[in-house]
Formats: C-alpha cells, sequence, structure tokens
C-alpha cells in the first residue's frame, strides 16, 4: 500500500509542476475610458455604455481586448507592442467614436454579434436553411439596450456581463458575458470551453423570449460577422475535431474552430471556437443539452456597410473593405428537441482568440488516474515477471 500511495503522490506532484508552465500576463481594464461626464455620468446613458479596454502585458508584446456593446455587440483581439496605447475620441451621440491606437497594430481579429434571426423550422430539421422570406425575422442587434449587470476586473480575469430586454417585436431577456483571463484553463462554466490567455469569451443567453405567435415551431439562429487584419479575398476554415473525452462537457465528442489562414498556417491569426451545443436550461449538463448547426462563412457584397455602427468601423473606417470579411449563421436547436418553445431557454458560448485554437487538455484527477491505471499494472505484469525468472533461475540452479 506503501508504494501505490508514493506512486499517487509522485504522479499528482509531477503534473502540477508541470502544469503550471502556461504564460501569465498581467491584466488592466478601463469601463468607458474617457467618457464624457454628460454621458457616463448620467444614470439612464451611464449604465446602458459598454465599452471595456482590457490590457494584457505579455513578455515582449500587449494584446489589447476592446468590448462595445453601444452597437452591434463587437469584441476585439489586437497584437501590438509593449508601449502600444488605446484612445477613444467620444463624440456628441453615443454611438459616434473614434478609436485609435498609438501605433498600428501587429494584427486584429474580432467578431460582431450582427443580428437574430427568428424562424419557423416547419420540417423540424434544427438547421437555419428557411427559403421562405415569410417564416423569417430578422433583428439587428444594434437596436437593443444592454443595461450593465456587473463589471468585475482583477490582474487575472476581467468580465462584463449585460442584459436586455429585447426590442418592440422581440421581448425577452437577452444576456451577454465577456470575460478574459491571464493563463490558460477551462472556463468555470460549462460548457467548460479551453481558452488561452491571448482570448475572450462570450456567453449567450435567450431567456423567456416571446417568440412570434405565428410560427409553431419557432428556434433561434445568430449572424456573426468575422473581421481579420488579412487579404480580403482569403477564406476563413471550419474544422470540426473529434475526441474521445467528454470530461469537462459531458456528452459532446465535437469542438469547432473557424480560423483565418494566418491561424492554421502560422498560429498568427485569429480564431473562433466553440461546443456545438446550447443549453435549455439554467442547469447546464447532458439532460438539457441539444445541438447546434452552423453554415459555411461567406463574404458580404459591401463590408463598409456590413460593418456600420461597429467598433471595427470605429477603428478601420473604410479601410475595412481591404480586410478579411465574413459572416456565418449559428442556429441552436436539434430535431425532435421541441423547438425554443418547449423550454424559453437557450444559450451560447464561443472564444475568440489570437494564435491558434488550443486542443483539449486532460485535468490533473484524469492523468493521475490515467497514469496509476497504465502504471499498476505494468508494475505487477514487471514484479511477476521477475518473480518467474528469479524463481526458474533457482529451480535450474
Amino acid at each position: 500500500m506503501k508504494w501505490f500511495l508514493w506512486l499517487f503522490n509522485l504522479g499528482v506532484f509531477y503534473v502540477a509542476v508541470h502544469g503550471r508552465r502556461d504564460v501569465r500576463r498581467k491584466l488592466t481594464a478601463q469601463l468607458n475610458p474617457g467618457c464624457p461626464e454628460n454621458i457616463c455620468g448620467n444614470d439612464v446613458l451611464g449604465n446602458i455604455t459598454n465599452v471595456v479596454h482590457v490590457t494584457s502585458l505579455g513578455a515582449s508584446d500587449a494584446i489589447h481586448y476592446v468590448w462595445d456593446l453601444t452597437g452591434k455587440p463587437s469584441a476585439l483581439v489586437a497584437l501590438c507592442g509593449l508601449e502600444s496605447k488605446l484612445n477613444i475620441r467620444w463624440e456628441i451621440s453615443l454611438k459616434a467614436r473614434i478609436t485609435v491606437f498609438s501605433e498600428s497594430p501587429r494584427y486584429t481579429f474580432g467578431v460582431v454579434l450582427s443580428r437574430l434571426w427568428e424562424y419557423n423550422d416547419e420540417d423540424d430539421v434544427g438547421t437555419f436553411t428557411v427559403t421562405n422570406a415569410s417564416q423569417i425575422n430578422s433583428f439587428s442587434l444594434r437596436q437593443f439596450e444592454w443595461e450593465r449587470q456587473k463589471f468585475d476586473a482583477s490582474d487575472d480575469f476581467v468580465e462584463l456581463s449585460v442584459k436586455s430586454q429585447g426590442v418592440k417585436d422581440l421581448k425577452g431577456n437577452f444576456e451577454l458575458s465577456l470575460a478574459t483571463f491571464a493563463t490558460p484553463d477551462h472556463a468555470p462554466m460549462t460548457p467548460h470551453l479551453m481558452h488561452t490567455e491571448n482570448s475572450t469569451q462570450i456567453d449567450l443567453i435567450l431567456d423567456s423570449v416571446l417568440t412570434n405567435e405565428t410560427f409553431e415551431n419557432p428556434r433561434f439562429a445568430i449572424e456573426v460577422i468575422l473581421v481579420a487584419m488579412e487579404p480580403h479575398r482569403d477564406n476563413y476554415t471550419v474544422v470540426v475535431r473529434k475526441s474521445l473525452d467528454d470530461e469537462f462537457t459531458p456528452g459532446i465528442f465535437k469542438i469547432v474552430n473557424v480560423a483565418s489562414p494566418a491561424s492554421v498556417n502560422a498560429s498568427s491569426g485569429g480564431y473562433l471556437q466553440y461546443r456545438p451545443v446550447s443549453y435549455t436550461h439554467e442547469e447546464r449538463d447532458v439532460s438539457t443539452s441539444t445541438q447546434t448547426y452552423q453554415s459555411s462563412p461567406a463574404t458580404p457584397n459591401n463590408a463598409i456597410t456590413k460593418l456600420k455602427n461597429t467598433l471595427f468601423r470605429s477603428i478601420f473606417g473604410d479601410s475595412v473593405e481591404t480586410m478579411l470579411v465574413q459572416t456565418l449563421n449559428v442556429s441552436f436547436g436539434a430535431s425532435g428537441d421541441g423547438f425554443y418553445t418547449k423550454y424559453n431557454y437557450t444559450t451560447w458560448t464561443f472564444v475568440v482568440g489570437y494564435g491558434a485554437p488550443l486542443p483539449d487538455k486532460l485535468s490533473l484527477f484524469v492523468v493521475v488516474v490515467a497514469t496509476i491505471g497504465l502504471g499498476v499494472p505494468l508494475l505487477l505484469l514487471f514484479c511477476g515477471g521477475c518473480y518467474v525468472c528469479v524463481k526458474r533461475v533457482r529451480s535450474t540452479s
């Protein structure tokens, strides 16, 4: 028994030591930096004005995260030099701002949550493939007012949570949470996505949404715009990876990576990563899970128009037309799950980052158990073999 405990403790020590070699960054966050008193000092406007700037300092560079909830919800990841600064010039209009870096970013990537689709899934296929315009409603997320619920910031973690009651023809509780971290790890919230020190996690919740009364089988989808500082004629690559391990997201053995060419070829681009799962209850587990489906990335006819009223236009202006801009739709729900109205609750969680998406890492517990599970039989086999050999030698002599 003593040697068994010794082996266990050795395994725990080894994995604990080697598992802490991840890079750590120092985070500094500002809420509405430089916002004038007539906007952020106002009790009403101040709570619905949500622009967060996070500076993530590494050994040789700085990553700037900008989360903008004043227009279409946008999240930017910008790789810059250590001395780089970000300045937001607030104009008379809340939605008219100019965002300027003190030096040109080495690379930028980000997403825009452009609009929600409500559609009538008459054939119960789950995917957003409806072509009849009368069975689709479109709602621009620019029209949503996001009221701040929580803003937490430390050297290791920054989080912003906001909530909206929707718009005239789509009432309900819509929640968004954005978070970034100083070190790579699995997020504490299910589906426990793997984030790096160079990424932002975004969580969307649609709760108690009043659907169109004429839609018997209502579902929702969201349009996402991807924007990368790469040639506009390129394309994003979608890779669905399968795994034998569902430790962190029970029942889900797939992970979807949408990566820019620079991320695929040199691990120095941008990516969006998520598990194709949506939850139909606050308690997120296997029994409350359903699927998500994604369309292929497509290039919009006019990037300048598509990115109107977004963070990216305030930074890059009309030069967004030279960048890699594509859109995709992600729908929530699968055939036979009862549609949105069965539970009136759905979620989607994803990560946006710089570099290459990390594969899932096994937890310390699993590694130790696997080490013991494999090591003990091998040790017994070795000891048994030695015993047999020694016994034969003695018998021969």
